[in-house]
């Protein structure tokens, strides 16, 4: 793995065992030998490295006890903060941190302000330039010293790397760049757009105006496709006199004015004039042809899921424009900006594992789109688009558990009907309930019943069905219903249908009693909190 090359053998070796150990420990940790053979390592080196951990200090802890390994976090922490932690001691990434901010006229300069030899920081920049190269197609020079290549993929480097090594609540770029004047740059910038601008879109919009200032201040220019947008900026800002004050700092500061060309290299493809920013910029020709890159195409997608999978997206048109603008951004938007630690991954199995029918549907709806625009469909893109829908989703995970048609529930009680009520109170939400006195019957038929209702909860011994789950209670207490309809609910979301028939069930029968049934270990309240509200 190329990115181990940013990292000491013992850090990377430090870094795979917290992680191995966050994503599988269970309630008593990891078997030592299991740890071992997982990390491909001896059992002396697995016990070095754990008396040797640097990463963890102040993020949480490691305790080995009986053979088990365990790990915890303090409440405000993760694994995130370890590999932010990684990343600020990396001697490679402290290496490139030096080079963005500071010029060297030699390697002994630059080896002398690293506390290291000269042959050490040759080791060092031949063992980072595996991974620049593999990467991002840059590379460390020594003749002069600097970070070389395309201007667009080292500051796509520097992007991913500041957004992730350093916290929300801190600024890389100090004094360099004043924190305060760059926020109300974008402040007036935002005020001409129509596309919401999200807290964790504003901080990552501000890494990479400070990343790409710097480098042109540096001399180093790029070419975007972003003219005519930028232009557009321009003129809708030129007659603000907070514009021109920052104009005025910008110039002594950096001896640039704040012109559509300076704005234009600030904020790179974030003005791409492909990109759906708002009615003030239709004035911008798109290209008809651009196929899945138009924002109608998106839009259509997305009818055809609601309609599929009988969905309700209400926030339409603005997930179709997150969806259209991340594909145009792709490596630069902001569900990219890592270079070690996708935090999309644990909430895309979620998705994956917990709702595999809207996964899947997105998934090869958007491969369809892409496939037709004759456009390059990466793992990675799919990954970002799918994530983007999920997050930009109003209340998706509502929506999700939500089902037009209720699960029809009736009860059969030996007492007038105040289970059935209060489930309805209580839990109505989620289930089509009717009490069995409301039939208006006196003898219990369970083939029609079979017609018309998908689970049965009874304090009677009504028999056996193939058609309908019927769980059965020697005591018809709310509490234990809810705890089991609540298991079943699990069960049901999963696959998104409105019933799902033939439910691996506790027992043989598909007749159920209140003994046999057992509560999961951490059952979901989604229920069973009702009973409190």
């Amino acid at each position: 793995m190329h990115v181990s090359k940013l990292f000491t053998s013992q850090q990377w070796r430090e870094l795979k065992l917290i992680s191995y150990l966050t994503e599988n420990s269970n309630a008593i940790g990891v078997k030592d030998k299991e740890l071992s053979k997982a990390l491909n390592i001896s059992m002396l080196t697995l016990q070095s490295c754990l008396t040797n951990m640097q990463f963890m200090k102040e993020v949480g802890g490691i305790t080995y006890k009986d053979s088990y390994i365990n790990i915890w976090y303090h409440q405000c922490c993760g694994l995130q903060e370890v590999y932010q932690k990684a990343l600020r001691e990396s001697p490679s990434l402290k290496l490139l941190e030096l080079l963005f901010f500071r010029d060297f006229s030699s390697l002994e300069e630059l080896a002398e302000e690293l506390f290291v030899s000269l042959s050490t920081l040759k080791r060092l920049i031949k063992k980072t330039n595996t991974y620049l190269s593999h990467t991002f197609a840059i590379s460390i020079v020594t003749s002069p010293v600097q970070v070389s290549g395309d201007e667009r993929q080292i500051r796509l480097f520097y992007l991913k790397y500041f957004s992730e090594a350093y916290k929300i609540s801190e600024w890389p770029f100090g004094d360099i760049l004043n924190l305060k004047n760059c926020e109300r740059l974008l402040s007036l910038l935002i005020k001409e757009v129509d596309v919401k601008v999200h807290f964790t879109l504003f901080q990552h919009l501000k890494i990479l105006s400070g990343v790409n200032l710097i480098r042109y201040y540096k001399g180093y220019s790029c070419s975007y496709n972003n003219k005519k947008t930028s232009h557009r900026f321009s003129q809708l800002i030129q007659h603000s006199s907070e514009i021109q004050d920052l104009s005025r700092l910008f110039y002594l500061k950096f001896g640039l004015h704040l012109d559509e060309y300076t704005i234009a290299e600030m904020f790179s493809n974030h003005l791409n004039d492909k990109l759906e920013i708002g009615c003030a910029f239709e004035i911008i020709n798109q290209d008809p042809t651009s196929g899945g890159r138009q924002v109608t195409n998106w839009i259509h997608l997305l009818d055809e899921m609601e309609i599929k999978l009988n969905l309700s997206i209400t926030n339409k048109y603005e997930v179709a424009v997150t969806l259209h603008n991340a594909s145009v951004l792709d490596e630069e938007d902001i569900t990219a900006n890592y270079l070690l630690f996708d935090y999309k991954k644990s909430y895309l199995n979620f998705y994956q594992k917990e709702h595999p029918r809207i996964y899947e549907a997105f998934v090869t709806s958007v491969e369809k789109l892409m496939q037709a625009d004759n456009a390059q469909v990466s793992k990675e893109l799919i990954n970002q688009l799918t994530y983007c829908f999920f997050i930009t989703w109003e209340n998706s995970f509502l929506k999700v558990n939500q089902k037009d048609e209720k699960v029809r529930l009736l009860v059969i009680e030996r007492s007038y009907n105040s289970v059935g009520n209060f489930l309805k109170k209580y839990i109505g939400e989620f289930f089509s309930i009717t009490n069995f006195d409301e039939l208006d019957c006196l003898t219990i038929d369970l083939v029609e019943i079979e017609k018309q209702y998908d689970v049965i909860v009874t304090d009677v011994m009504v028999g056996k069905s193939e058609e309908l789950e019927i769980f059965f209670f020697y005591k018809m207490i709310p509490e234990a219903i809810i705890d089991r309809l609540n298991e079943f609910l699990n069960v049901s979301f999963t696959d998104n249908n409105v019933m799902v028939k033939n439910l691996e069930a506790p027992s043989s029968s598909k007749s159920h009693s209140d003994k046999e049934v057992q509560k999961p270990e951490k059952p979901d309240n989604s229920v069973k909190q009702a009973t409190s509200s």
